[in-house]
């Protein structure tokens, strides 16, 4: 491997993939691998699912090399060619799909991945901080796993998954809202992936919102509320998001 990337992958694997070498390895994969992806994959796939798409796999890749070092040479092209090559993949049996009759839509894929699920120590960030707003462990890593199964990372997709284990609908849009990059707001997830720090991205209103969503604290019509009439840096109701972030 290039000295940097080797060097990156020894100190997180080293640390038991704590938060600061994490996060510095997901930095170098949105700057060399994410912002690098070619348009065609871009715009098959769309911006954000191919992006989101992007760090699943190069994370994936980046945890077996630390667990299992090659031989041989390994650099970041050849990183990014992986990412390409699953991602060309996907566009490949999103076609096939397409192209079945209408009356086999119902018989499974033959291959489900699940992409989400490689993010790791970003998705255990964000169930943590679900857990702190009074979601139970158990129903947390669920939800995240069937979040996390794929193919088809869309919002959308996301809240139908979810709601499909009997999950609210208002819990599954503040989930997916935490894990998918919106038209205005970038995810909780996207963020922490770019290399902000944990608190910066829970320091934001429209994050402890859609924690607070996803944990079932708020009822419809505080959701709507907090959605559509609470100006920008507003208190929230009962000081919940603030006791949140003091806690994080």
């Amino acid at each position: 491997m290039t000295e940097e990337l080797q060097a990156l992958l020894f100190e997180a694997a080293d640390s038991g993939w704590a938060d600061e070498p994490s996060t510095r390895l997901a930095a170098e994969i949105e700057r060399r691998i994410v912002a690098e992806l070619p348009s065609r994959l871009r715009v098959a796939l769309g911006n954000d699912e191919a992006a989101q798409l992007a760090r699943a796999v190069a994370w994936e890749r980046c945890r077996r090399l630390a667990e299992n070092p090659p031989a041989g040479r390994v650099t970041w092209g050849y990183l990014a060619n992986m990412v390409r090559w699953r991602l060309a993949d996907v566009v490949r049996q999103e076609a096939r799909r397409r192209q079945r009759h209408l009356l086999l839509d119902y018989l499974p894929e033959a291959e489900q991945p699940s992409m989400l699920a490689e993010l790791g120590p970003l998705l255990d960030r964000i169930g943590v901080w679900l857990e702190r707003a009074g979601l139970p462990a158990g129903d947390v890593r669920r939800r995240l796993l069937v979040a996390a199964e794929g193919p088809g990372f869309s919002r959308h997709a996301i809240t139908g998954r979810v709601r499909g284990i009997g999950v609210p609908r208002d819990q599954a849009e503040g989930l997916a809202w935490l894990l998918h990059n919106g038209p205005v707001r970038v995810s909780a997830l996207s963020r922490l992936a770019g290399g902000q720090p944990p608190d910066t991205v829970l320091a934001d209103p429209a994050v402890q919102q859609w924690i607070e969503q996803a944990a079932g604290r708020f009822p419809r019509a505080s959701i709507r509320r907090a959605r559509f009439g609470r100006q920008p840096g507003a208190s929230w109701p009962g000081g919940i998001g603030l006791g949140l972030a003091r806690t994080a």
